[in-house]
């Protein structure tokens, strides 16, 4: 993987291009099978952020414990973010499109919700988790200043989303721009990262 790390980084610019270009179709048009997109977007970016975060963790020498914990953290987005989405696609929209009176706290995409709940863990906590592990277990400045930066805006949305709704975006300015910049940083980054 160290070897590979700009080809990496350049997946990972590829699939967060691919989410916003999602969310914005979705915006746009409100068409259910936007949605779809992007919530399948959602599930695909968590396993680009996983697998791109572990090989800055490799190109980096990260120290094992930090790297096990890395890898606990982004397996816990991954798996708690594609429980939230695929129930969301193959349970509560289906019954909904049948005309069942689906309650709002089942709705992925209102708050409080019981999916909107498991998805803020997801990219608030365990992102947030797996950002301050890549800080603590490399060296590169640049790179921990950046995953610092991005954990503390995480944990920021995920306790902010417990008080009000729109205290939520810090998280998504960490783990969807900062992760994108760290992304732009390392492929144009001249030095061995």
């Amino acid at each position: 993987m160290k070897s590979n790390i700009k080809k990496y980084a350049a997946a990972g610019i590829i699939c967060e291009l691919l989410y916003f270009a999602s969310v914005t179709l979705f915006l746009v048009t409100h068409l259910d099978f936007a949605l779809t997109l992007w919530e399948l977007m959602t599930v695909i970016g968590a396993v680009t952020m996983l697998v791109v975060m572990i090989a800055i963790g490799e190109a980096n020498d990260m120290k094992p414990v930090y790297s096990r914990f890395l890898t606990i953290s982004l397996s816990g987005t991954t798996i708690l973010t594609s429980v939230a989405h695929f129930t969301s696609i193959g349970v509560v929209r289906p019954l909904a499109a049948q005309g069942e009176a689906i309650p709002e706290y089942f709705k992925i995409g209102t708050f409080p919700s019981l999916e909107m709940t498991v998805d803020y863990t997801a990219w608030g906590f365990f992102m947030g988790l797996a950002f301050i592990s890549l800080f603590l277990g490399i060296k590169n400045k640049v790179l921990k200043i950046m995953s610092l930066f991005c954990g503390i805006l995480c944990f920021v949305g995920f306790i902010g989303s417990f008080f009000f709704d729109y205290l939520w975006y810090p998280a998504i300015m960490g783990y969807g721009l900062g992760f994108l910049i760290m992304c732009i940083y390392l492929c144009i980054s001249k030095k061995r990262n």
